[in-house]
C-alpha cells in the first residue's frame, strides 16, 4: 500500500476516509472525529506489530539496555536482576499465545468501473444500467491504480453498512485481467492517430457494395418500416459468427420492451442501454460506458465494436461522443461504430460508410445511389 500523506488525507472526503481505515482495519473508526480518524489511518502500520506495554520491555532492548536507567541505578548489582539471557527466557514466556481466527471468505466482484465527476466510482454489475448492488470505489482507490472508465475491475467487496447505499470493493486486485498495478506505460485513446479503415469487416449480402472496415463510422438510416433495425440484427449476427476478435457492445436507447427481448436472442454480444422506459440519462450513460470499455481494450491494442440503436434517442452531445469515437488507429486497434439513425441526422455528414435504405421494399433493400464508403478502396 503506498505511503498516505496527511494532506491528502485532510482533503478526502470522510466516506473515503471510512473506507481507507475500513481497509487498515482500524477500530471504531466510524465513532471518530474527523482529525483523530486521520491521526488513527496514519498511526497504523502495515507490519501489524503490537506497541509494548508501558510495564514490558521487547528482548531485543532488554539486551541493549545500558547500566543506568532510572529503574536500575547503576552499580547496584540487587537491583540489576537477573543476566540477559534470564530476561529474554522471561519476554518468551510471558508473550501471549496467538490464536487464528478463522477468515471469513470474501465476495469477489468483477464488472466495468464507472467514474463519476467527483473522482469516486463505481463497478457496474447490471450492464442495462445503475443497480442497487453497484459497488462503490473510493477516489484514493482510482488515483492508486491510475483507473479510468471502461476499465474492468476485480476484488473482494464488503457489504453496505447501515448508513450506506451501496457495497464497497476493500482492494483493487485486478484491473482488466492484470494485476492492479499502475502501468509504467499507458496510451490514452485520445492521445493516439486516427486513420481511415483498412481492414474489410464481413456483412450480409446486401452491403456487397458498401464495404466497412475495422474502424468505420457506419449509418443505417431509411425511412420508417425500411427494416434499419431488421438489417442493423443481421449484421450484428455476422460481426458475432466471424469476428470473435471483436469485443461486440450493442447499445439500445429507447427502443421497445419487445426489441429489447428480441436483441437478446442473437447471442455472443454484451446489450446495454434498454427501453424507453428508462430514463434518458441513464441510458446514455450505460452507451457512454460501453464506448469507454471498447476505448480500454482498444488502447491495449484490441479491436471493438460498439452497435447503437438509435443514435437518434441519445442527447446531441452523447450523440457525438458515442459515434465520433469510432476510428482505426495508427499505432494498432480499431473502434467501429454502427448506428440506425434518421435522414435527416447530422450522423450523415460524420459517418465514413452511410448506407441509405429504400422504402417500400418488403426487405431492407439498399439504394446503391445513396449509399458509399469513404475511401473504400483500402478496404
Amino acid at each position: 500500500m503506498p505511503v498516505l500523506q496527511r494532506k491528502e488525507l485532510e482533503g478526502s472526503p470522510l466516506a473515503d476516509l471510512h473506507t481507507i481505515a475500513a481497509e487498515l482495519g482500524v477500530e471504531g473508526f466510524r465513532a471518530k472525529r474527523k482529525a483523530d480518524l486521520i491521526d488513527a489511518i496514519l498511526g497504523e502500520s502495515p507490519v501489524s506489530a503490537e506497541e509494548p506495554e508501558p510495564d514490558e520491555v521487547p528482548a531485543e532492548e532488554a539486551l541493549e539496555a545500558p547500566a543506568g536507567t532510572p529503574d536500575e541505578p547503576a552499580g547496584d548489582e540487587d537491583a540489576a536482576g537477573d543476566e540477559p539471557e534470564a530476561v529474554v527466557e522471561s519476554a518468551v514466556e510471558e508473550e501471549p499465545e496467538v490464536v487464528e481466527e478463522p477468515v471469513a471468505e470474501e465476495e469477489i466482484v468483477t464488472g466495468v468501473l464507472d467514474v463519476l465527476p467527483n473522482g469516486s466510482g463505481f463497478v457496474r454489475v447490471d450492464p442495462a444500467g445503475h443497480a442497487r448492488d453497484d459497488v462503490y470505489v473510493s477516489p484514493a482507490q482510482i488515483r492508486r491504480c491510475e483507473l479510468r472508465s471502461g476499465d474492468e475491475v476485480s476484488g473482494p467487496v464488503r457489504p453496505a453498512r447501515r448508513n450506506e447505499r451501496h457495497p464497497s470493493l476493500v482492494h483493487v486486485e485486478k484491473v482488466n485481467g492484470a494485476d492492479a498495478e499502475p502501468p509504467a506505460e499507458r496510451p490514452r485513446f485520445s492521445d493516439l492517430t486516427p486513420v481511415f479503415a483498412s481492414e474489410r469487416l464481413k456483412a450480409p449480402k446486401s452491403l456487397d457494395k458498401v464495404p466497412f472496415g475495422k474502424g468505420s463510422r457506419v449509418v443505417i438510416t431509411g425511412p420508417a418500416g425500411a427494416g434499419s433495425t431488421t438489417l442493423l440484427r443481421e449484421v450484428v449476427a455476422k460481426l458475432a459468427k466471424d469476428h470473435s476478435e471483436l469485443g461486440v457492445q450493442v447499445a439500445l436507447i429507447g427502443v421497445r420492451p419487445e426489441e429489447v427481448s428480441e436483441w437478446g436472442d442473437i447471442g455472443a454480444t454484451g446489450v446495454v442501454g434498454g427501453s424507453f422506459d428508462r430514463s434518458p440519462e441513464t441510458q446514455a450513460q450505460a452507451a457512454e460506458l460501453a464506448v469507454e470499455r471498447a476505448k480500454r481494450r482498444v488502447e491495449q491494442g484490441g479491436h471493438a465494436a460498439v452497435v447503437v440503436d438509435s443514435l437518434d434517442a441519445l442527447p446531441a452531445a452523447a450523440r457525438r461522443r458515442v459515434f465520433g469515437a469510432g476510428r482505426a488507429l495508427e499505432e494498432g486497434g480499431s473502434l467501429t461504430v454502427i448506428a440506425v439513425t434518421g435522414e435527416g441526422s447530422d450522423a450523415l455528414r460524420w459517418a465514413t460508410t452511410r448506407i441509405v435504405l429504400e422504402a417500400g421494399a418488403t426487405k431492407p433493400t439498399v439504394s446503391p445511389e445513396r449509399s458509399g464508403s469513404l475511401r473504400s478502396d483500402r478496404l
